[in-house]
């Protein structure tokens, strides 16, 4: 054991001590709220530039109150929409469209919205334009035509439509999520993010960690270091501490984490609302400690599972480019549960969930995916741990006596029948 736990110290404080780990640390939070936070908030924003529109009224009664709806502003009060009516004279709208279509390629105008006569009968209105992709420009146009259809339809019933439009407002549904001790408390989303940001966080910590430790046993065995080790430690205490020192920089990282989640759980709600201001209160979700045990409790079992993995594969190449053929199963078992993850936050607790909740290789992270969302019965949680548990023992019998012969052996990457062979010997 002290051989395990010298080859585990320096695996541990070679990593720690780099630049490296601690720009990592502070980064990956970071990063993950970019990827997570960036994609909604642009697409959010609006583009503040003008754009010139031209509207062909077929119907001749819309136009004004079209361009009294679209009446966005930016800074300085500029409109956001500049429309511009088309007088189209009889038996001539092909010519004015032929026309509208050289002004849109010649950037004269951005499009062009034709309103036919029969809009109020078969709903339906064309914009044409280079760009058609601008989801925010095409879904403010298509509410700008409805409202005013909408509007001349109830006026033409003989309805007022500021009555009708009381009449039919929309109630706001609050959310309130029961919790396993009975309370009730208000969620407008605040499990879905962190269910997604602490498995995103669990996902790419396996496979990193779990890149690591195939990382290192190639560059000992390239270097011919590994044949220094083996002569005063056993190829198991070896792999033993190479895969405890790793996950050791791991749990180091996640306490970092775990105490900046803790501290904007408990007083990010006063932080956040003195710096947004009049943006109005911010729904920081508080994250229960139990679901931060969790974590670390799956991923410390996931990471024993997947790292002995990465170890075999290390132990069984010579190169990194070998490597990353070999590692692909790896990270197909990893992407796939991961994929799912829409799925399994809508229905925790269905047939699908629960059962690849129980196949070890998916364990780690739709078992924590299920808890996060909706703690299951306990005996589920108790089985899949135990399954996991008897799933990692046997793996570190099977690829330690691969790893055995593996570390000291050159050349070509080994074939089905040569594992076989190494796992004899071992």
């Amino acid at each position: 054991m002290s051989k395990i736990g010298t080859i585990m110290k320096r695996e541990f404080l070679t990593r720690v001590r780099t630049k490296g780990f601690i720009i990592g640390t502070l980064a990956m939070p970071l990063v993950i709220v970019i990827l997570t936070g960036a994609p909604a908030l642009l697409m959010s924003l609006k583009s503040e530039k003008p754009k010139k529109i031209s509207v062909v009224d077929e119907t001749g009664r819309l136009f004004s109150s079209l361009r009294a709806a679209l009446n966005d502003t930016a800074k300085g009060g500029i409109r956001i929409y500049r429309l511009a009516q088309v007088e189209v004279p009889p038996g001539e709208l092909s010519q004015v469209r032929r026309e509208l279509t050289k002004g849109v390629q010649k950037g004269r105008i951005d499009g062009y919205l034709i309103i036919p006569a029969d809009v109020f009968e078969e709903n339906q209105a064309q914009f044409y334009a280079r760009n058609v992709s601008n989801f925010q420009v095409n879904e403010d146009l298509q509410g700008a035509v409805s409202k005013v259809v909408s509007h001349f339809r109830l006026s033409r019933s003989g309805l007022d439509p500021e009555k009708v439009k009381k009449l039919v407002k929309g109630v706001n549904l609050r959310t309130f999520k029961v919790t396993g001790k009975g309370r009730e408390e208000e969620d407008v989303g605040g499990t879905f993010m962190i269910t997604y940001i602490l498995v995103f966080f669990l996902y790419i910590s396996l496979m990193i960690y779990g890149v690591q430790v195939m990382r290192g046993v190639i560059e000992e065995k390239r270097s011919r270091v590994v044949e220094m080790i083996v002569s005063a430690a056993k190829p198991f205490h070896l792999m033993a501490g190479k895969v405890l020192g790793v996950g050791g920089v791991g749990l180091a990282q996640f306490l970092i984490w775990a105490l900046l989640v803790g501290g904007l759980s408990f007083y990010g709600k006063n932080l956040i609302s003195s710096l947004a201001g009049q943006l109005g209160p911010f729904p920081v979700p508080h994250i229960p400690v139990s679901l931060l045990l969790f974590f670390v409790l799956f991923f410390l079992l996931g990471y024993f599972l997947y790292a002995t993995l990465y170890a075999g594969v290390g132990a069984m190449v010579n190169s990194d480019e070998d490597a990353q053929h070999l590692q692909m199963p790896l990270v197909g078992l990893l992407v796939i549960p991961f994929m799912l993850m829409f799925y399994i936050i809508g229905n925790p607790n269905s047939g699908i969930a629960t059962l690849l909740s129980f196949f070890p290789f998916f364990t780690p992270i739709i078992m924590f995916m299920r808890i996060a969302v909706q703690t299951p019965p306990l005996w589920q949680v108790l089985v899949s741990i135990v399954l996991l548990g008897f799933s990692i023992a046997a793996m570190i019998w099977v690829v330690s006596r691969i790893y055995r012969v593996g570390i000291l052996m050159y050349g070509k990457r080994p074939s089905l029948p040569e594992l076989v062979k190494w796992f004899r010997y071992g």
